[in-house]
């Protein structure tokens, strides 16, 4: 959903994803659920042409299917050096579907190897080791590039081998307060919810989000229900409590 508002007060954070990609260097995203790393990511993207070879993955605790994820991305995205090796003929989904995952580790790492690519890893959460030894050799081949986003460092479980440098990350602190009023107004406008008691709600949501732009988009498109509305009056504590449960 917050994908569809604009990059809000992430100005220096944008410019260093931004370079960071051009330059195939690794960097890590760190913040809370809400706090804008997806669209910092999508955002970043959307500045670069596809001939720049950047894949985008939400990240798949399930090894198996983060190596299905990548080489269906690849095939989509021409990669020339996984086609010559898959040989997929015309239907890559039924040559997907068929592939063990040593099979395709192997070929991946091959063809990564010969047409390297930068690889975004969004959202990563509590990786194992199969996915470390995977991802730990793509991220030693010469023009390759691993960037990961993650609530926190914990949450990249045996990842955080490979984004120990904490110079390679940026976190995303919470909003300022004329920022995530802005996001509110958005929202407002957004979810039509202009007609009830906005001023205070608006009071509520700025303190409760604590410039959390995700929270605050959440807690106006709630408000648009009717069952969290009695007249203009929008119903804050029920409705604060199943966005919490949300993000947690």
């Amino acid at each position: 959903m917050g994908r569809s508002f604009p990059l809000i007060g992430r100005a220096n954070e944008y410019e260093r994803v931004v370079a960071g990609l051009r330059r195939r260097e690794p960097l890590l995203i760190l913040g809370p659920a809400g706090s804008g790393k997806s669209k910092l990511l999508a955002s970043a993207l959307a500045t670069l042409p596809k001939s720049e070879g950047i894949v985008l993955l939400q990240y798949s605790s399930v090894l198996h299917n983060l190596l299905i994820d990548l080489a269906r991305a690849l095939l989509e995205g021409g990669h020339g050096a996984l086609r010559k090796r898959a040989h997929p003929s015309t239907d890559d989904e039924k040559w997907l579907s068929e592939q063990t995952s040593i099979h395709l580790k192997g070929i991946l790492w091959a063809s990564l190897d010969a047409e390297p690519r930068v690889i975004v890893l969004d959202g990563i959460e509590g990786a194992g080791f199969p996915t470390y030894r995977f991802l730990q050799r793509l991220y030693f081949l010469k023009g390759m590039a691993l960037l990961a986003s993650a609530r926190d460092p914990a949450a990249l479980g045996t990842l955080a081998r490979l984004f120990w440098d904490p110079r390679n990350a940026i976190h995303l602190h919470p909003l300022k307060e004329g920022e995530a009023n802005r996001i509110f107004d958005l929202a407002v406008a957004r979810f039509g919810i202009s007609h009830l008691d906005i001023e205070e709600f608006r009071l509520k949501v700025i303190e409760a989000a604590n410039g959390n732009p995700g929270q605050i988009i959440e807690m106006c498109r709630l408000a648009s229900n009717p069952i969290y509305v009695s007249g203009r009056h929008i119903k804050f504590a029920p409705l604060r409590i199943d966005v919490l449960m949300k993000f947690l």
